[in-house]
């Protein structure tokens, strides 16, 4: 009898605490984390092989997957998918990269999945004709079905990536597949035109990805990297991407397609990571902005890189909050991480312009979105090129010489670290306030009004934000590129009518600076912004009229609301593979020397790379040299060369392929050129060459 009281008790206080904590659903948290304390991620106690295989679309061509796979524990033990699907041919190009990522998720019980992109490295088909086809997203959508479906798979799937696989992991979770429960992204972007590397805030940009991926494409399969019938007319001879985004000059369908900015909001929980030396930064607070309210963003201070290994730091592990996000959404374990602050912002403090930091000064702030406590403040061009809170009376017009060849200390797009602005500032109308009183601290967008005229239909203005330091030193905080012809409607485009002003709007990209204590504000306004910007036809002189239609607003914290405590796991050391022995950089991202010679008015910039790295019995060579030319005193006849060599060096044979791209100006026109050659142990195998004449319209 006191055998059946004391079931009976037990079985009444098991129930209680069963509906006490949610169950059934999520695996819920102790009392000590609902206090505070949140669960930790899964710990790292599975072994995991590599594992490859082939995924059979419903046409019937096969994409190439590597398995980072877990060893179960259990049996039949069931595991959640990370995918990660792009075009960077997974089995030698990005081997390397891919792996500490893999080998850390796979020891932390979830199986990642790396596909390459149709018509890229080891899978079927033929080079899709651009970005984030609707073949390839079709094929994520298929793929994730499958993996929901597989004898190990727990049915749920999340998606993740840096860039590329950033974009369309956005892109897919637009489609909604069911097993899709969630994504992470890093340096992505929602609007394609604006914010992409090809035209940069609406202005023409030619990027050293566009003949690297040109490059990647063109190389046979990574299995045995045979010249077969098939690689030649599937890879080879397909038509570089470039003719498709040169001839598209301005927005429209072709770039609103897959741009989420313009579409309703994504309903699968997000976590995104922004940099704010990164092109793609405005991307977490828009999202943040969305009625999707599933949505975690942290902004950092490095470039297009990993929060643990970004540079310029400092760092932390986000795969250790990544777990946490993977723990909550694939595992169902309720760990307290969507209790946690939506928000994390490392907040600058103003630092002296170099090239080389390793370690920015300022503080990660955490909270709610939106950040409370900020103010908009308006600051006015003034006549004797002041910028105060007060907009002048009438004013006389200044007037800038067009300099094309300015702009090169912030190098080639709104990211890395720049030179002292002062140089391209002595090319440019800059105003500045008094001396700061006490510090002024900003978080988020700036915006700037510009009332201007000009000689020609065209110019690209570009508006820089700076912090001019006691000494003499400027500082870039951030910037924006404006087309003027966008002026009215991205979608239908008015050129300047010469003589006439004309107003202009651009929201400067998200951005956090304290500015100290003796400091000046400096806006600085030009229309070169080389290389970044491809130049504009004309020689001659723009007007910009200070006055109440001339103004920056900066978004001023005057109450810090971002106070909650940041999570921030210190950097763990990467695992990398054993089969890779040898890594050397001989050069990676080499810069070259500025060359501007004010007085032939002849601007050259050059960038390269020189890597080797061997993975088995296979190496690796990859050179890039990209060269930009233009002439203050002629600046239609601009240019752009990229020469990129991959040496593949096999047990039998060596590889080469060499990829030549020629971009040219004129007044009217724009010439590509682009010639690939193939060849083995030295000798010619192969040789294609495409050109083709793009009208020139408001670039």
């Amino acid at each position: 009898m006191k055998t059946f009281i004391y079931l009976f008790l037990f079985i009444i206080l098991c129930t209680t605490y069963l509906i006490l904590t949610g169950c059934p659903g999520k695996i819920t948290p102790t009392s000590a984390s609902a206090e505070g304390d949140f669960l930790p991620p899964s710990p790292p106690d599975y072994d995991f092989k590599i594992e490859k295989d082939y995924l059979k679309m419903s046409d019937g061509v096969k994409l190439s997957v590597t398995y980072f796979m877990p060893a179960a524990k259990e049996e039949d033990e069931k595991f959640p998918v990370l995918l990660e699907m792009n075009p960077y041919r997974k089995d030698d190009m990005s081997y390397m990269w891919d792996y500490p990522t893999g080998a850390y998720f796979a020891r932390r019980g979830y199986v990642v999945a790396r596909v390459d992109v149709r018509g890229t490295g080891s899978s079927e088909g033929i080079v899709p004709e651009a970005e984030y086809t609707e073949q390839e997203l079709s094929d994520g959508v298929e793929i994730i079905d499958q993996f929901s479906k597989k004898t190990w798979s727990n049915g749920n799937v999340g998606m993740y990536g840096i860039s590329w696989s950033g974009f369309n992991s956005l892109m897919i979770a637009a489609r909604k597949p069911p097993a899709l429960k969630a994504i992470l992204i890093a340096h992505a972007s929602d609007d394609l035109y604006y914010q992409d590397i090809h035209y940069i805030d609406g202005v023409l940009h030619m990027d050293v990805w566009e003949s690297m991926i040109d490059s990647y494409n063109a190389l046979p399969a990574t299995e045995n990297y045979a010249f077969t019938p098939e690689y030649f007319t599937g890879r080879f001879d397909r038509e570089p991407w470039h003719f498709i985004w040169k001839e598209n000059l301005s927005d429209g369908p072709f770039w609103r397609k897959e741009s989420l900015r313009f579409q309703p909001s994504v309903e699968t929980p997000i976590y995104v990571i922004g940099g704010l030396l990164d092109g793609y930064r405005d991307t977490g607070p828009r999202l943040l902005d969305s009625s999707n309210k599933q949505v975690k963003a942290d902004i950092g201070p490095w470039k297009h890189e990993w929060p643990d290994t970004g540079t310029p730091g400092p760092n932390y592990e986000w795969r250790q909050k990544a777990t946490r996000w993977w723990d909550y959404w694939l595992k169902e374990i309720d760990n307290g991480i969507m209790d946690e602050p939506r928000f994390m912002v490392f907040v600058r403090d103003g630092c002296p312009p170099s090239y080389d930091i390793e370690k920015l000064p300022g503080e990660w702030r955490c909270g709610d979105w939106p950040v409370g406590g900020i103010e908009m403040q308006r600051f006015y061009p003034g006549e004797v090129h002041n910028l105060s809170g007060s907009a002048p009376g009438k004013t006389k017009g200044h007037t800038l010489d067009y300099k094309a060849g300015s702009g090169m200390e912030i190098h080639t797009w709104w990211g890395e670290l720049s030179g002292d602005m002062s140089y391209d500032d002595e090319r440019s109308l800059v105003y500045d306030s008094d001396p700061l009183e006490k510090p002024v601290e900003i978080i988020g967008f700036p915006e700037v009004h510009l009332n201007v005229s000009s000689d020609a239909p065209l110019y690209q203005w570009t508006v820089r934000l700076e912090d001019v330091w006691p000494d003499g030193q400027v500082s870039l905080v951030s910037g924006v590129l404006i087309n003027p012809a966008d002026r009215v409607s991205r979608l239908k485009q008015t050129p300047l009518v010469p003589g006439k002003p004309a107003d202009l709007s651009g929201e400067i990209h998200y951005t956090t600076w304290r500015f100290n204590k003796g400091h000046r504000i400096r806006l600085s306004v030009s229309n070169a912004q080389f290389p970044m910007a491809w130049p504009t036809p004309y020689k001659g002189k723009t007007t910009l009229f200070p006055g109440s239609h001339t103004w920056i607003d900066l978004p001023v914290v005057i109450k810090n609301t971002l106070t909650g405590t940041c999570d921030l796991p210190k950097p763990e050391e990467e695992e990398f593979p054993d089969d890779v022995q040898i890594y050397k950089s001989q050069g990676e991202n080499k810069e070259y020397p500025v060359n501007y010679n004010p007085d032939t008015g002849e601007a050259v910039y050059t960038c390269g790379e020189d890597e080797q790295w061997n993975i088995g019995d296979k190496t690796y060579c990859r050179k890039e040299l990209n060269t930009w030319k233009v002439n203050d005193n002629d600046p239609a006849h601009a240019s752009y060369k990229a020469v990129t060599t991959y040496d593949i060096y096999l047990p039998d044979r060596d590889i080469r392929l060499i990829g030549i791209f020629n971009f040219t100006s004129d007044e009217k026109t724009f010439n590509l050129n682009v010639t690939r050659r193939l060849l083995e142990n030295e000798e010619i195998v192969r040789e294609k060459k495409w050109n083709r004449l793009i009208p020139r319209k408001n670039q």
